[in-house]
Order: structure tokens, then sequence, then C-alpha cells
């Protein structure tokens, strides 16, 4: 059975960061999104990983 993980991250640097940690814990990316509202200000990042089968 899988197991789902959503992760929300505050800013854009931190993706790459926050992906390897999961990684390295056995998880796997499955969706990057991002939502915000106007020009690039209060953006939200949120990572979506699965674990098993």
């Amino acid at each position: 059975m899988k197991e789902w993980k959503c992760v929300s991250v505050g800013d854009h640097k931190n993706v790459g960061k926050r992906v390897e940690e999961y990684q390295k814990n056995g998880w796997h990316l499955h969706t990057y999104a991002c939502a915000g509202i106007g020009a690039m200000m209060a953006v939200n990042h949120y990572l979506l990983f699965e674990k098993g089968e």
C-alpha cells in the first residue's frame, strides 16, 4: 500500500533541499505545484511524495 505525504515549502529556494531530504528517507516526488496571488507575491509551493507499493 502506498503512503502519501503533502509538504508545503515556503520559499522556492528550499524546494530542492526538501526533495533531497525526503528522497534520502525513501520517498519519491510525485507532483510539484505552486499557487499564489498576484505578481509572484505570496506564492506557496507544494510537494506530493509517495512511498511504498
